[in-house]
């Protein structure tokens, strides 16, 4: 657990993991593949949105976008205009942080890919540049 505190409020994040939970459900209920995946999926919405624990619904009160969406590795792909087992590659690689697992599926956050992949385009036209010039040497230089 870590407080982050800003002036007059105080936030609390709590990382929870779901498996442990799901195995708490199985011991008391025999449980399909499916059904696992069905809760499993509805703890996470629980508990990344804790309006929906308290049971209030704000009908005047706008849904807000996080700061910082946490996105899957399929999403981060379609992001970046790239395929899902290279930005996979990437997470494992460590160039992009892993952001949290839910279950075996990794995420993300968009501002890392959108960090990393800024940093993979400078690099690309630093080499590009670095060839072409490398080629002008080697053409004029005869």
């Amino acid at each position: 657990m870590k407080a982050a505190s800003k002036p007059g409020t105080t936030a609390l994040t709590v990382n929870i993991e779901i498996d442990p939970l799901i195995e708490v459900v199985r011991r008391h209920v025999k449980l399909s593949a499916q059904a696992s995946r069905l809760i499993r999926g509805d703890l996470a919405k629980l508990f990344q949105h804790p309006e929906i624990r308290s049971g209030a619904k704000r009908a005047a009160a706008k849904p807000t976008a996080p700061a910082d969406p946490v996105l899957s590795t399929q999403e981060a792909a379609a992001l970046v205009g790239m395929s899902r087992p290279y930005i996979v590659a990437r997470i494992e690689a460590g160039d992009i942080p892993l952001h949290q697992r839910v279950g075996n599926q990794r995420r993300v956050l968009k501002s890392d890919v959108l960090a990393w992949h800024q940093r993979e385009q400078t690099q690309r036209r630093r080499a590009i540049a670095q060839l072409g010039a490398d080629l002008d040497d080697e053409i004029f230089a005869g």
